[in-house]
């Protein structure tokens, strides 16, 4: 019996002493310490804001820090400022939404985020968060893209293909500026993306027609070498993005309605590092050398790493989307911002459960225009060393400017192509 208690009370006494040399190591990192392979193992256990550096890297982070060269500047935390017109939009949905699943749509929404209070026990938490996303994303009426480019990245010979693209997107439902709808309701808005450059791509693009209902988007190509239009089957969301990485799904990470997918689970809560206040001017189509051309990447194998970037820490809702049996995806890992709908990363595995590919998005806020811009985009194809990477210019980027529904469709497409 004496035995069994000193036993105990030296292992206490051993675990308390492990402890305290433990807290005595760790310490709290300056804003500007860049997390990397060669540091990790050491600050770990340090802490940044009051959380460990282990707690604010998700399993593939840490793995693609390891393994890919990925590096994590630490910034400071910075309240990323929502349009007031949107918040309060969002603030009046309080207890007044549903979600109608026969219908595909959610009943007693206008404008905003439709379910701005979130409760982590109520069993459609998952679903009202993408609901939050689809309906709620923080774009304005309308949004122009004048000029991004989308950059093909092989992870050995890095840069094979730098294509520059327009994109332009019009809301037709949850308008924040006089009326929340324009048309009779059904459409919920449309989309235009084209290709300018190189000359072989010149004028290929794409018109979009997105509903508020179960009916699936209506695409239109343009392929202006045989001056022809062709309409694409109710299946092309779930269908790649010309030769890049990324699927019609996976803009912005989740591009689909949330209807089509047949389940959601709210895995929890938890923090990760995030470029929410991103640098801009992550592009420079002028540059003469890599540095200049493309400031925040990393010019060495496997040449897609946003490293130069500022990562700070961010709470975010972790959201497990499973896929319709059809799509090439098994299943979609979320992790969307607590404050507001912008989803910071995702892992997309195969049908066979595997991990397969890697999507982060960096992101700031536009508050003079009221809408939360996107600086560059990266889907990452692990299982065959690729990558496609989005890098806008942010300069040229315009939003809530004076326009109509008439201003995109499908012939505006054919115009741009000739």
């Amino acid at each position: 019996m004496n035995v069994s208690r000193f036993a105990l009370r030296h292992a206490l006494a051993a675990g308390l002493i492990a402890a305290g040399s433990m807290t005595a190591t760790a310490a709290e990192l300056p804003a500007g310490t860049v997390i990397s392979a060669a540091n990790i193992d050491q600050v770990k256990n340090d802490t940044f804001e009051g959380h460990s550096i282990a707690s604010l890297l998700t399993e593939k982070m840490e793995w693609r820090i390891r393994n890919s060269g990925w590096k994590l500047p630490l910034a400071k935390s910075q309240e990323v400022k929502l349009d007031p017109r949107w918040v309060a939009a969002s603030q009046a949905n309080a207890g007044k939404t549903s979600i109608n699943k026969e219908a595909c749509r959610v009943d007693g929404w206008s404008a905003g985020e439709p379910f701005p209070n979130i409760d982590m026990k109520d069993p459609q938490a998952a679903e009202k968060l993408v609901w939050n996303w689809h309906l709620g994303q923080l774009v304005g009426d309308v949004s122009q893209v004048p000029k991004f480019t989308q950059l093909l990245i092989d992870g050995k010979k890095g840069i094979h293909a730098d294509p520059v693209a327009e994109f332009s997107r019009y809301t037709m439902k949850g308008r924040l500026n006089g009326n929340a709808v324009e048309g009779d309701g059904s459409e919920r808005g449309r989309q235009l993306l084209y290709f300018k450059a190189p000359s072989d791509m010149k004028g290929l693009g794409t018109y979009t027609q997105m509903y508020d209902s179960e009916k699936v988007n209506d695409v239109w190509a343009y392929i202006p070498a045989v001056r022809r239009v062709r309409r694409l089957s109710g299946g092309a969301w779930m269908d790649p993005v010309g030769s890049s990485d990324q699927l019609q799904d996976d803009l912005d990470v989740f591009n689909a309605r949330p209807c089509w997918y047949p389940e959601y689970k709210l895995v929890g809560k938890r923090w990760v590092l995030a470029a929410a206040n991103s640098k801009t001017g992550l592009w420079n189509p002028d540059g003469k050398s890599f540095a200049e051309k493309y400031p925040v990447l990393d010019d060495q194998p496997p040449y897609w790493n946003l490293n130069n970037n500022s990562f700070e820490p961010r709470e975010v809702y972790v959201i497990e989307a499973i896929t319709p049996s059809v799509h090439p995806y098994s299943k979609k890992v979320l992790y969307m911002d607590v404050k507001y709908p912008r989803f910071h990363y995702a892992e997309a595995y195969d049908r066979k459960g595997e991990f397969w590919k890697f999507m982060e998005f960096h992101s700031y806020s536009n508050i003079a225009d009221g809408d939360v811009r996107t600086t560059a985009g990266a889907v990452i194809d692990f299982q065959r060393n690729h990558a496609t990477l989005s890098l806008i210019d942010t300069a040229s980027w315009k939003t809530n400017f004076d326009a109509k529904a008439s201003n995109f469709s499908l012939q505006t497409l054919q115009a741009a192509g000739r």
